[in-house]
């Protein structure tokens, strides 16, 4: 699905490069997260630009609580890596934080 648990208990999860272009989370509270990159390919693996809910997404990583919540995660896959994406502290996750 792209994502994968940071540390057992924080609630975190890095995300990384989906295996597919489009896939929902079918939820047990009813709710429906779906992870939409459409131009995910064998060469098209890095995350040039994403938008969570509609919104600017840079974080490196999603917490538990918000796929929960249900939404939209939207990757804009490219073959070049973005090294402006996801580079302020915010967008680290919770292992990362902590090293300087």
């Amino acid at each position: 699905m792209g994502f994968y648990p940071v540390c057992p208990g924080s609630g975190q999860y890095v995300v990384g490069a989906p295996l597919f272009k489009k896939i929902s989370l079918q939820l047990e509270n009813g709710n429906t997260f779906e992870i939409n990159a459409p131009e995910n390919s064998d060469t098209n693996y890095y995350i040039k630009k994403g938008t969570l809910n509609g919104k600017d997404f840079t974080q490196n990583w999603l917490d538990h609580t918000t796929i929960i919540k249900g939404g939209e995660l939207f990757l804009e896959m490219d073959r070049i890596p973005n090294k402006t994406r996801g580079v302020n502290k915010k967008d680290k996750p919770f292992s990362m934080s902590l090293l300087k």
